[in-house]
């Protein structure tokens, strides 16, 4: 997908993600549940219209795509990632959880971080014929039998470090306002730094840049809902020091105020 213009594209969070037109979402077969989050879609036709833009402020997550560009490996993203929708379109995606993705790839996952790869390039031969098998498919069916049928072939053995990578990453999710990351390395027994490593190697993100995240999907989330409180409110039940520590977050790395989602200001 093309980059576009931030400033004039909405800003999608995983939450709000179901309200964009043309998606749809598909739950992963319970096999594979533990480690797959969704399969999802996004058709779109553009023709004779203005382009849709959005900005997307992902998990830290891998996802295998389906598209114009061809099918892709997309390593955990950054901050927010931009796209335009133009013409007549699909993708087709599936999102791994946070940490699911871990032993798919031979090293540490901070090594895929914010890199595209081709599946030959990520998988190696198997990635070729996954490759070949994808173009190939005839239908939605087909395409994530492909993929289900891949990732049950590879699949790596449990590994109890990648589960507890896992289990950190939903507490941080849910953690409450103002939770440190040394609050967090003390709930499982281990200092800020192994916390640090754990991540960096099963999930690809280290922890403040993961609580930062969510917190930034959250506010996104709650200012775009009418029944919000202020934007002070928001700031204060999200644990940010004040406003202005959130609209400094805001347009360090989303290039927009906060005042600019609101929609009760």
């Amino acid at each position: 997908m093309e980059k576009c213009d931030e400033m004039t594209a909405s800003l999608i969070t995983p939450r709000s993600a179901t309200r964009v037109a043309g998606m749809v979402r598909f739950a992963p077969e319970p096999d594979l549940a533990d480690i797959v989050e969704q399969h999802w879609v996004v058709r779109w036709d553009r023709r004779g219209l203005p382009p849709l833009r959005h900005e997307v402020l992902p998990d830290p997550s891998v996802n295998l795509t389906l598209e114009p560009a061809g099918r892709l490996l997309y390593g955990p993203g950054s901050a927010r990632s931009l796209h335009e929708l133009s013409g007549k379109g699909i993708v087709i995606g599936t999102k791994f959880r946070p940490g699911g993705f871990s032993g798919f790839w031979p090293g540490p996952l901070s090594q895929l971080t914010g890199r595209v790869l081709t599946l030959p390039n990520a998988f190696g031969p198997g990635g070729e014929q996954l490759d070949a098998d994808l173009a190939a498919a005839p239908d939605l069916d087909s395409i994530l039998g492909a993929v289900n049928a891949f990732l049950r072939t590879r699949r790596p053995p449990s590994d109890r470090q990648q589960a507890l990578a896992m289990d950190i990453i939903n507490a941080m999710r849910t953690a409450p306002p103002g939770t440190h990351i040394t609050d967090l390395a003390a709930d499982f027994a281990m200092s800020s730094r192994t916390l640090q490593r754990l991540l960096a190697c099963h999930v690809g993100v280290g922890p403040k840049e993961v609580m930062q995240r969510f917190r930034r999907q959250q506010a996104a989330d709650r200012l775009v809902d009418p029944t919000a409180p202020n934007l002070a409110q928001v700031a204060a039940e999200l644990g940010y020091f004040d406003q202005a520590h959130m609209a400094r977050d805001f347009r360090a790395t989303l290039n927009r105020p906060p005042s600019a989602l609101a929609a009760n200001t």
